[in-house]
């Protein structure tokens, strides 16, 4: 039986942990955080991705936790006029045997995780560097501990230690667009009789994007704009309200 070190506990990780130990292999995670958080906001997963994940036995955590949108909806910005409009559920099911979801990433993580026995999930395990011996890998984190595996797995982001150690260290390239984002209790905004879909709406430079998650009890929020400077890579950075509202 192969044993495989995963590091980072994010929804690659997770996912990947799982599916390795369906298919009989023995799996550890190694977390940098001391919990696995909630930071992030919502998404949209189209069927291929649900498909996936039920295959793996997280389908009655999904079904719990997100949303069915019936409708994406595409909007022009100056009046709300509409560009265009398709259905997306009970359709998706009917065509692709899966439904389209939205879903606050901290619950994603979450149903991903309850797949896993807690014992195979490593927090507070910062990488420091690993070795390769030959006939396995050794991996050693800041925590002191040490490990032996046949694999090792980097799934630790876009700052991952894993792809510096192996490749060197290179930057992100800035895409020239910057997200605003936010989540809104629905009963802030019952006024506004938001349809139950995927509502995007679209202008010159930048688009406004909208839909439900965890459960329908929160409103998530997108709004991309392009800028011509980098804006530093943190799921965590406070936007001023006056900027995101320009």
């Amino acid at each position: 039986m192969l044993r495989i070190g995963i590091i980072g506990a994010g929804i690659g990780g997770l996912s990947a942990a799982l599916a390795l130990r369906q298919a009989g292999f023995e799996v550890d995670v190694f977390e940098q955080a001391v919990e696995l958080t909630d930071v992030g906001g919502g998404i949209n997963m189209g069927p291929n991705a649900v498909r996936v994940l039920r295959r793996l036995g997280l389908g009655p955590g999904l079904d719990r936790d997100g949303v069915r949108p019936l409708t994406t909806h595409q909007r022009r910005w100056q009046d709300g006029r509409t560009l265009q409009k398709a259905p997306l559920n009970p359709l998706c099911e009917e065509l692709y045997g899966a439904p389209h979801l939205t879903i606050h990433r901290r619950d994603l993580l979450a149903v991903i995780a309850s797949g896993l026995p807690g014992e195979r999930v490593h927090l507070n395990h910062r990488l420091a560097g690993f070795a390769d011996r030959g006939d396995s890998v050794e991996a050693w984190f800041e925590n002191g501990t040490r490990i032996s595996v046949d694999v090792l797995v980097g799934a630790d982001g876009i700052h991952s230690t894993v792809q510096s150690q192996l490749f060197g260290d290179e930057a992100p390239v800035f895409a020239g667009c910057v997200a605003y984002r936010g989540l809104v209790p629905v009963g802030r905004i019952a006024d506004l009789d938001l349809e139950l879909g995927n509502q995007s709406w679209l202008g010159p430079g930048g688009h406004f994007v909208h839909y439900f998650v965890s459960r329908g009890r929160l409103l998530n929020f997108v709004g991309w704009t392009e800028h011509d400077t980098w804006n530093r890579e943190d799921w965590t950075d406070r936007a001023a309200t006056d900027r995101a509202l320009a």
